[in-house]
């Protein structure tokens, strides 16, 4: 978080011009004030980020093999933070058992946060959406995210994948840089977000417009057989289904 870090340094100097006009006291309370902002941004982006890997893994559960064996959702108001968010677990079955295999590296399971952080700045939105191929790509907004080299959308689940591995589609990162603005970096280079007017999304500037959840809802349902399934409802008709196994 080396570009918050540069902020607080920035904003630091220019409490520091203010300082012969104000007392210590009120001195220390900007300090203060500033570093739990900054500490609330980092967060912030940890958690966007860890929404992205979540949201890669479920797009690519059935693909690789993984099937879900319990979610858990907990609302902003039972959240301490007060944000809320969904753990979601998952495994693989034994094809000698047809069971749920118990070796460690067969079960993982991820977070994805889905409320209001009370952050009063602007947020990117995250999103995936399914192109005319049948796989996701990445968007923020309404703006898709572009691989540097290609300039073609970056996929969200395992178009790379090799047959009999997982999908290694390699999503984008969050963060904000050293002037204080949003930007998304892919490999090894990185863009600004920008917002419906076409420019930059600064991380101190004015909140924007609250960013819909990433999940908007989650349906069990069973099929002739008796078969359970997941379904991830993630806005504008996109649906993600996966196994459910108890």
């Amino acid at each position: 978080m080396k570009h918050l870090t540069k902020i607080v340094f920035a904003a630091l100097l220019a409490i520091g011009g203010l300082q012969l006009t104000t007392s210590c006291t009120d001195y220390q309370d900007e300090i203060d004030s500033l570093d739990k902002r900054v500490t609330a941004l980092e967060e912030l982006v940890n958690r966007l980020n860890q929404n992205i890997k979540g949201i890669s893994d479920l797009l690519n559960a059935t693909e690789n093999g993984w099937v879900i064996t319990g979610i858990v959702e907990v609302s902003p108001k039972d959240d301490p933070k007060g944000i809320g968010y969904y753990t979601i677990t998952f495994g693989k079955m034994d094809p000698k058992t047809g069971k749920l295999s118990e070796k460690s590296e067969d079960k993982k399971a991820i977070t994805i946060y889905n409320g209001e952080d009370g952050i009063d700045a602007p947020k990117p939105e995250i999103k995936v959406k399914k192109g005319d191929d049948g796989y996701y790509y990445w968007y923020v907004g309404d703006n898709p995210v572009l691989d540097p080299e290609t300039k073609l959308p970056v996929p969200a689940n395992g178009k790379d994948g090799e047959p009999g591995k997982d999908g290694k589609s390699t999503a984008p990162t969050l963060d904000i840089n050293d002037d204080g603005y949003w930007i998304v970096i892919y490999g090894d280079s990185w863009d600004y977000i920008y917002g419906p007017d076409g420019k930059p999304v600064s991380a101190t500037g004015k909140p924007g417009k609250d960013a819909e959840p990433i999940i908007k809802g989650v349906t069990i349902r069973v099929d002739t057989s008796g078969n359970r399934y997941a379904e991830f409802d993630l806005g504008g008709g996109q649906i993600v289904v996966v196994p459910l196994v108890d």
